[in-house]
Order: structure tokens, then sequence, then C-alpha cells
């Protein structure tokens, strides 16, 4: 045989052959039409312009000529070329995988290699080369191995571009087990494509089609040599995952992953190592010291402590409608703009028979279902693993709840409702693990329903709880419990609609279009507040009206650093948490207390609503407020101790260490100790 023969595949006699290519064609001719169909890929006013033409036209010229061309090499020359190939393939696919990662602005260029330290691009290639010998030796193919890991790099590139560009926040490993509610949403997204990452595909997509074109290369002839090498490779894997990514190896070698700024980490160790050691973090692990008995003593010594916590006294409870307000915030907290009117006069006003205040979230611009699970058990996510969703990890049964107790106490409805997709985050399940009677969602609306934009509007949302309430008087006279989460609010701002009117106006010096229309939505929210409290305070009952937002929305780098004069960039971790910062306020028709607080949290915000309505408290709840004192704030991102100093979840430094591991032991016991679950604390007393 020659060096090398060529010939025409379509002449071949074999269909498969003639089939592929015409696929392989149909994507290079794909990737070309969107090319010139995106004119801002290449009408750039530099000489750039030509070069970029002429690299996609090189790249398409090539994948149509390994296509169409049958190229055999002699066997020795073959052989060569898969193996060389076999071995750049992973690092290859590394450094475009974290280039293309790079266009979204999280993580470094491949220009910046040399500046890292060694051990995390040791620990990167060691991972993804193990990866790539299980699947040559499971195969026995070297081909198939080394094209399957660069593809595999290649879609988790692409996976991480999207995922950013939608939530503000590079993708960590939890997050796989919210792509049904991803991919709910994704349609009323825009994803734009640089020409910089069109790039990386076009590369990738040319060395697939040239490494399918080379003939298969076996490993070993011998069955136990191949074996053997899969067994030796997969306990490799398995001694890596254990020692290093499900271990401190990382930290105790300065690779430190900051799950709550994970853009940070993508930018420090690359997206590979940072998703890879989030793994280890999603795995929750038995407190320090945990044992029942210690369980039962934290709870003897809180009881004492909380022995004069006010108990209900009252001869009628209140009905109480909790109304969580999708991406409900006052971003004047994160830095100086002006509007032409206030975006939430109503939400202002408020003072008269009104409990005020901040109230800080452990998430921002998405994962709404976290905040539901702090407000709605009095647990934090500070004891969980970064970047999890409780719903979906963690609820898998009964869990005390805020209205498991109400209902206990004699709460009539009952009922959650979410204008929205019904099983995002596994709604169905968990709310009834909580206790609710019934579960309203987007399809028990009419198709004629009132929305702002694509969503479902607040007001809308407060004619349906109106209804459900004026439904369950003529069954009842019980006091009535609603929980509520709205969506009207959701991301993307990008777009204007005809439905939606836009009075509201940010000055022209910090004008960001987003966040414009961000602001309007926010008025719309205010006015469904306003038409709530309006009809309630014509109502006899006494009815309390928790109103709150879920998280902050997902705001431009640009406006970010109009509003903060440039210093959002190098804000420290407290500084930080002002993008975690959302108002709240618990309304009544009668009279109560008074008061405002600056700092609270999600986890304590049951507690604050059942003493100001003064039901019977749990004695989890009256623990809740007794760890308040101490500590008034904590979310995933840190806490706040009384003395004002802002400190991280596992400082051991911190004087308030002992009660955050006493609240840690005592929410390990309700979630995952369930079988020595102590019932009657995170229960009311019957």
């Amino acid at each position: 045989m020659h060096f090398i023969e060529i010939s025409n595949i379509f002449k071949s006699e074999k269909k498969r052959y003639k089939v592929t290519a015409v696929l392989k064609l149909l994507v290079m001719f794909a990737l070309l039409g969107f090319f010139l169909s995106n004119k801002p890929m290449y009408h750039v006013q530099t000489d750039f312009y030509l070069k970029r033409m002429g690299f996609v036209f090189l790249a398409c010229f090539w994948m149509v000529f390994v296509t169409v061309c049958d190229i055999r090499l002699s066997q020795k020359v073959d052989r060569a070329f898969v193996i060389i190939l076999g071995v750049i393939a992973p690092v290859m696919g590394w450094i475009l995988s974290e280039f293309l990662i790079n266009e979204a602005e999280c993580a470094f260029p491949p220009t910046q290699f040399y500046q890292k330290e060694p051990l995390w691009i040791v620990l990167s290639l060691a991972m993804i080369i193990l990866v790539d010998l299980l699947i040559i030796f499971l195969t026995n193919s070297i081909r198939v191995g080394s094209v399957i890991v660069p593809f595999v790099l290649f879609i988790f590139a692409v996976v991480v571009c999207v995922v950013y560009e939608f939530r503000g926040i590079p993708m960590m490993a939890p997050d796989i087990l919210t792509v049904q509610t991803a991919t709910s949403v994704m349609g009323n997204y825009t994803f734009k494509l640089t020409f910089e990452q069109y790039s990386v595909i076009l590369v990738c997509m040319a060395f697939f089609f040239t490494f399918l074109r080379l003939h298969e290369v076996k490993v070993t002839e011998k069955r136990v040599f191949h074996i053997a090498g899969f067994i030796v490779v997969a306990l490799g894997c398995g001694l890596f995952t254990n020692q290093i990514i499900l271990s401190d190896f990382m930290e105790e070698h300065q690779i430190n992953i900051r799950m709550f700024r994970p853009m940070e980490s993508y930018q420090k160790y690359g997206g590979v190592l940072t998703f890879a050691r989030s793994v280890g973090y999603a795995v929750v692990k038995k407190p320090e010291g945990y044992t029942t008995a210690k369980v039962d003593q934290i709870i003897q010594e809180y009881e004492k402590k909380s022995a004069n916590e006010q108990q209900s006294t009252a001869k009628q409870y209140p009905n109480i409608i909790t109304v969580v307000n999708e991406t409900f915030a006052d971003i004047k907290v994160l830095g100086d703009f002006k509007t032409n009117e206030d975006y939430m006069p109503y939400f202002h006003s408020l003072k008269k028979n009104c409990v005020t205040g901040y109230t800080y979230a452990s998430i921002v611009g998405g994962q709404t279902a976290n905040t539901e699970f702090e407000l709605l058990t009095g647990n934090t996510l500070g004891f969980l693993s970064a970047g999890t969703t409780a719903f979906q990890l963690y609820i898998h049964g009964q869990m005390p709840s805020l209205v498991s107790n109400l209902k206990a106490e004699g709460y009539s409805g009952n009922k959650a409702m979410h204008p929205f997709n019904p099983y995002n985050y596994n709604r169905p399940a968990v709310y009834k693990d909580f206790g609710f009677t019934d579960f309203i969602d987007k399809f028990d609306f009419p198709k004629n329903v009132k929305r702002v934009r694509e969503y479902i509007s607040d007001e809308a949302n407060v004619d349906r709880i109106i209804s459900e309430y004026e439904k369950n008087r003529k069954k009842t006279d019980q006091p009535f419990y609603m929980y509520n989460m709205t969506i009207q609010n959701h991301s993307p701002y990008d777009k204007d609609a005809a439905n939606f009117k836009q009075p509201i106006k940010i000055e022209s010096s910090k004008y960001d279009a987003e966040a414009n229309r961000y602001l309007n939505l926010i008025k719309y929210s205010d006015d469904s507040l306003k038409q709530l409290t309006g009809y309630f305070e014509k109502c006899k009952e006494p009815t309390i009206i928790l109103f709150l937002g879920d998280h902050q929305p997902r705001l431009t780098d640009e406006f970010m650093n109009k509003i903060t004069n440039g210093q959002y960039q190098t804000w420290s971790s407290e500084q930080m948490m002002k993008r975690y910062q959302v108002p709240f306020v618990i309304w009544a028709n009668y009279d109560i207390k008074e008061q405002h607080i600056e700092k609270t949290s999600m986890n304590y915000i049951q507690s604050i609503l059942t003493k100001t309505a003064g039901v019977k408290m749990t004695g989890y709840q009256r623990f809740l407020n007794e760890v308040r004192k101490e500590v008034p704030t904590i979310t995933s991102q840190g806490y706040w101790g009384k003395n004002g100093k802002f400190y991280q979840i596992n400082d051991k430094g911190s004087p308030y260490y002992g009660i955050i591991q006493k609240y840690r032991m005592i929410q390990y016991n309700m979630m995952f100790d369930k079988k020595n679950r102590r019932d009657s604390f995170f229960e009311v007393s019957k």
C-alpha cells in the first residue's frame, strides 16, 4: 500500500459512509450559514474582517475535505496519527473548553496559563486524562475515547456559557438537578454567541471530523490486558475522586473554591476543576460531635431560655397570607441612581401596624426554591452544600414546616399557588411533604388571564388569593392560610411588550434598559400589594400579610459599575451581601407592634411572622428567635453576629461558632436524622 490514498467517499459501495458524509456536510453548512447570517460576527471595522472570513472558510474547507475524501493511510502511519491525536485530544479539549468559558467572562484565557499555580493545572489534566484512559480501556479504542472526552468538555463549556448568560453565575454540579426548571424558562432568553466562541466550536468540529476519518486502533488485542488496564484506571479514578474531589486536599493546598462566588473560582482555577470540586461540596456531612444526646441537650438548654417566650393568648388567630414576590427588591441598596418617580411608593409608605425591614437571601438571580425552603422550614442553606437546591436534593418525605404547623393549629385553606410550570424544582412533591393540601399552578388559571409580558400578572395572583379566601369563608370560619409564589417579574428583562407600560425612567447617566424594565415590573408588584392590603383592610376578620422578595435580579456588570462608580468588581464578601438584600413587610389590618428590622434572613422570617401573629410557636421557632439574638442574619454566604461583624459559616475563630454549631446539629436532626428526629421540637405541641 502507498503512504496515502485518496478517493471520493461517495463512490464507496458502503451506504453507511455516504449517509454519514451527508450528515457531516449538513452540520458544516449549518455552521457556515450561522456565521454568514450573523453580520456582527464578521462585520468589524478592522483588518480582522478578512482574517475572520478566511479562518472560517479554511476550517469549513477542511471539514469538507476530510468528509468527502476517503483518506487511507498506511497502517503504521494511521496508527501513529491516532496515538498522537489521542494524546493531544484531552489536552486540546481542556484548553478549548476553558477558552470557550472565558468568552463568557467567567474563566481565564489560555494565554494566562503560565501565570497560574501549577497544582491546579496538574489536577485538571490528571482528572481529564484519567477519564480519557477509562473510556479508552472500557471501549478498547483510542479513537473513541479521544473523541468522547473533548466532546464532553465542549458540551460542558457550552452549558457553562449558557447558564452564565441566563443567571450571571457559572454552573456548579448541583445545578444539574435543576435542568428541568432551566429548560422551562430557557425559551424566554436570547443567547448571543461571540465570534471567539463560534471559533472554538468550529475548531472542535473540525477536530471531530478529522478524528472520525482515522481508522480504529485498539489498545490491546489481548482481552486480559484490556480488562486489567480498565480495572487499574478505574481504581485510579476512584482514588482521585476520594482523595482529591471529595476530600479537603484542595483547600489544604490553597485551592479554595468559593461556591457563593463561583465566577471568582472559575477565574482562578478553571471551569473543569471548579465544577469537579463542587461535586464534593454536594455531600452533606454529619456535624462534628453530632449525637442525639447532644441534640437533646441543646433542646433542653433552649427550652429553658425561651420558657418566657410569649405563647398564644389570642382568642382568634388571624388569617395569614404569605406572598413571595418573584425578584422583588429595592436595588437602590446597591448604589446611587435616581428615577423620575418612586418605583415602590406604596411599600415605602407602610409603617402603621407593620413590621418592616430587610431580609437576606442565600441566592441571587435564580434558584427561587432555596428561598422557599428557608422561609417555610426555618432551616438555612448555610449548613447545606453550597450551590445545592434543597427541594430536589434533600426533601424526600414529610418535613415539619410553617404550613404543617399552622394546619395543626386549625388553619384552613393551606393552599400553595405558583402560576408557572408546576414541576419546576419538584414543587408538587415538596409542597405535599410540607403539608399543603393543594397546589394551584398556571394551568389552573384561565387562558385569558391578565399577563405582564408573557407571565401571569401579580394582579391576577391577588385576584385568585381573594377568590380562594372568599370560597373558603363559605365553607368554614377557621382562620385561613395561603402561600403564593408569584412569577410576573421573572427574568429576562431584555424585551418590551405591548402589555407592559413603563412609566419609570432611570436618569440618563445611569440608564440601563434591562434595569429600567425591571423597575417598572416592581412598580406593578407594588400596585398589587396595595390591591391586596386594600381588600383585607376592609375585612372584619384579623388578617396578616407577609410580603417579601425571593432574591435580587441579575443585573449587568455595566449597570452595577455605573451605580457603584466602578467599585462593584472589588467588593469584599461583606459588601457583596448587598446583592442578597431584599425588603419584607408583615402588614396587619389590626393593631400590632410596629417594628423595623434592619437585618434578618429568610430562615428567621417564619419565627418573626408567627410571633407577630400570636399563634402557638414550635420549640424550633422559639429556638430560632433565641439564635437570632446572637446571629441576626445567616445565609449560605456567611453571617453577621450581634457585634456587627461578618463571618464565614465555618469560621472557628468566630465568637458565635458555638451557637452556629448548635443550630447546625438541630437542623441536621430535622433534615437528615429522620429516624431519631425530635418531632415534638419541630411541631406544635398538642
